[in-house]
């Protein structure tokens, strides 16, 4: 009999799952329009490398990433693909990224300036997205200053324009995406060989009319999480998390469980503990409101989540052990109603797991 791996609590990246969801991803988004699988945060979570080198093989055309550091990690296991740093880069960071062959977003003409010298010192190229700001106020050109930046890249020695991007605030507003697209077009209508022209990550790109463009840089959807259905709930999760159980006993009602005394027995309860807390990145907003799924059941969180231990409700489920395995996220504990429970969104359901997690990977075939 196979005997999972991990004694505490793991996780596992089940890349089958990925391999469907970009064939769905690539089928929604049609013919002629790239993906850009988003992996920064350590892949969301997922593993940076892994998702990186899987997602390349396996559907995505880019890569993209939040840092430099991300991207010369990537290329230095061996990823070749064109990948995007999507923040704002340093100037001291410029060298590297160009050495590394990363393409890189741009606002200001002090930054294209910057590069191109330190492009030039190295006899490359420096390979620039100019990001317009249409309303997210995080990053970006004013719409009115990016024909000039357009011109700036295009004649200035060590560069070459690779696109022009901008990103949604809230995809499923139409009213203030359809004005934010609108404020985009207009801002580069009067320029020519722009690259490729790219406005929306994984929601925008199902939800808001025109607003594909060349490429999409799909994040949650690549992993399974779809909070809104966008795909008719035919994503599968990419990420389970799993842990077990480390002790039980039994207490009489009118006890409480874990810190400040905060969940009371109603009657007489049997209490299981896992091992995994808020330092493995389980949500310590999940105190009282969270499920856990065992052996076909759900069991609540039961008293605030500790560091390293998290408390359930047992009662009445069968064949509950010590080591037995529980399910904390994954097919049938999904990250959006995680999300929901915590008051977040699913992102930092994912990102929040922590490397003393342990990582399998399953790979398809």
């Amino acid at each position: 009999m196979y005997v999972q791996p991990f004694p505490r609590t793991w996780v596992e990246i089940d890349f089958g799952a990925m391999k469907h969801n970009l064939r769905l991803i690539k089928e929604r988004m049609g013919e002629g329009v790239l993906i850009s699988v988003v992996c920064k945060a350590d892949g969301y979570g997922h593993g940076l490398v892994p998702v990186g080198r899987f997602a390349a093989k396996n559907g995505a055309d880019w890569l993209s990433v939040a840092s430099v550091q991300e991207g010369v990690a990537l290329r230095d296991a061996g990823v070749d693909c064109p990948i995007m740093v999507m923040s704002p880069t340093l100037d001291m960071e410029a060298a590297q990224a160009i050495f590394y062959d990363l393409d890189i977003f741009v606002e200001s003409a002090h930054s294209i300036k910057a590069f191109a010298q330190i492009a030039l010192n190295q006899e490359r190229v420096a390979k620039l997205h100019l990001k317009v700001d249409t309303g997210l106020h995080r990053f970006g050109c004013d719409p009115k200053d990016a024909k000039p930046l357009i011109d700036l890249i295009k004649s200035t020695q060590g560069c070459e324009l690779r696109g022009v991007s901008q990103h949604f605030l809230d995809a499923s507003n139409q009213s203030r995406s359809i004005t934010q697209r609108d404020a985009f077009e207009s801002s580069i209508s009067e320029s020519e060989n722009l690259g490729i022209i790219h406005l929306s990550a994984s929601a925008g790109a199902v939800k808001v009319e025109r607003a594909k463009g060349g490429l999409v840089r799909i994040g949650m959807h690549a992993y399974g999480i779809d909070a809104d259905k966008n795909y008719g709930g035919e994503l599968k999760p990419t990420m389970r998390w799993f842990a077990r159980v480390t002790s039980i006993r039994t207490i009489p009602a009118g006890d409480t469980v874990s810190y400040m005394g905060t969940w009371t027995a109603p009657r007489t309860s049997t209490i299981a503990t896992l091992g995994a807390g808020y330092g493995d990145g389980y949500a310590r907003q999940l105190s009282n409101k969270g499920f856990i799924f065992v052996n076909g059941h759900r069991a609540p969180v039961t008293g605030l989540i500790c560091m390293d231990q998290t408390m359930i409700d047992v009662t009445g489920i069968p064949g509950v052990e010590i080591g037995t395995v529980v399910e904390m996220l994954g097919e049938n504990i999904r990250v959006p109603e995680v999300a929901a429970w915590a008051g977040t969104n699913g992102h930092e359901i994912v990102t929040r797991v922590m490397t003393r997690v342990n990582r399998r990977y399953i790979y398809p075939d």
